[in-house]
């Protein structure tokens, strides 16, 4: 018996992290620098942000960044998390920090490279 009980939980489906999630800023891009932020809501193409498993990835214009989740702390159904993410292109150097905030309501704050947006976010 113990057997097959074994092997149903070996075959039966995994289901995905409930962490994981899939985020894009469909209305508006924000750049921020010490002076101040502009805002864009006609002429920008959204990013990708991906969190699977311990990894974090943003996408943004034609390059892909992503590396390991270094930081988490949850309090009160938000996920702050931040990460040293590196462009996926071969020979390009460099890592950059990515800051991320996600709450259960299914929408992100993320800072990087400049960059201050809120994406919604799905699965």
């Amino acid at each position: 018996m113990r057997i097959l009980v074994s092997a149903a939980l070996l075959l039966a489906p995994v289901p995905a992290l409930a962490q994981d999630f899939h985020c894009r800023n469909t209305q508006a891009e924000i750049r921020c620098v010490s002076t101040g932020c502009e805002v864009e809501t006609t002429s920008f193409t959204p990013m990708e942000l991906r969190r699977s498993g311990n990894t974090l990835s943003i996408c943004s214009y034609s390059a892909c960044w992503e590396g390991p989740i270094r930081m988490r702390r949850s309090y009160d159904g938000v996920t702050f998390l931040s990460a040293s993410v590196k462009i996926t292109h071969p020979g390009e150097p460099g890592r950059a920090p990515l800051s991320v905030m996600y709450d259960r309501e299914g929408t992100a704050q993320i800072r990087w490279l400049g960059f201050s947006n809120a994406m919604t976010c799905g699965e």
